[in-house]
């Protein structure tokens, strides 16, 4: 069996405070989107001859979508997913308690695997709640009307996995270092540089060109909602997921674990 549902069970276990307490404000935070379509409906606050999909709440797929890449989603979607993987096997090293998990009978790389599980379990909720909370804002704001079900679980699919994405990569962060504090550095780089280069395009007419090698220029969630699904970007974030997995499960089972100083 590629998991250990043990080990899965201790893992959320060891998380559930904040997968709790980050869901339910996972939720709140959404739920503010559609309500404050409701108080700026029609408006574009963009920069002069610049259109930003950061500041247009002229239709409620556009203000959704500014839910979704807000620094505040990105942060709480990033401690919920990503944020679950990073310090797993890094941890349990800077801890001295690697050792004796190795001792059980669990290979590596179901280790690996049982950690990716929880990260990706983690996306899906996060995910999940941020739709949960759009639809319980269009509800409140009365604007349930111009919101479409039937894109919903299109939104929930290609968020988890961008966000799973994001998770395997912090998994095989964890997988390479002794140490939390570099996994976790890594990753956090990896995920700010792709932010700051779709943000700075955004804003930039001399990044703009250079907007389509953040991975955030290909999560659209705005167009997502009206019915417009780029495969292209799901086989992008599936390959990179695929290629992270890969080198935890390589790297891995092939360290020679010394010691912790």
């Amino acid at each position: 069996m590629p998991f250990n549902f043990t080990l899965l069970a201790r893992l959320i276990r060891g998380h559930r405070i904040r997968l709790v307490l980050g869901l339910a404000v996972v939720v709140l935070w959404s739920l503010l989107f559609p309500v404050i379509y409701e108080a700026f409906k029609g408006q574009a606050v963009n920069v002069p001859g610049k259109p930003s999909g950061f500041t247009n709440f002229s239709t409620l797929a556009s203000t959704i979508a500014i839910g979704f890449i807000h620094p505040i989603s990105i942060a709480l979607f990033g401690m919920l997913s990503a944020g679950l993987a990073v310090g797993a096997i890094s941890g349990e090293r800077q801890r001295g308690t690697l050792e004796l998990l190795l001792a059980k009978p669990i290979g590596r790389r179901t280790i690996v695997l049982t950690v990716l599980l929880e990260g990706w379990i983690g996306a899906a909720l996060v995910s999940g709640a941020n739709v949960l909370g759009t639809i319980a804002g269009a509800q409140i704001a009365g604007v349930s009307s111009e919101l479409s079900a039937e894109y919903l679980p299109a939104l929930w699919a290609f968020s988890t996995l961008f966000w799973g994405m994001f998770t395997t990569i912090a998994a095989a962060a964890s997988s390479s270092f002794d140490r939390t504090a570099p996994a976790m550095g890594t990753t956090v780089s990896f995920i700010m540089a792709n932010y700051i280069v779709e943000v700075i395009g955004s804003f930039w007419d001399v990044a703009e060109p250079y907007q389509y090698l953040s991975l955030f220029h290909h999560f659209v969630p705005a167009d997502l909602l009206v019915g417009t699904n780029d495969l292209s970007a799901a086989a992008i974030f599936g390959a990179i997921a695929l290629a992270a997995a890969l080198w935890g499960l390589i790297v891995f089972p092939r360290r020679d674990l010394a010691a912790p100083n």
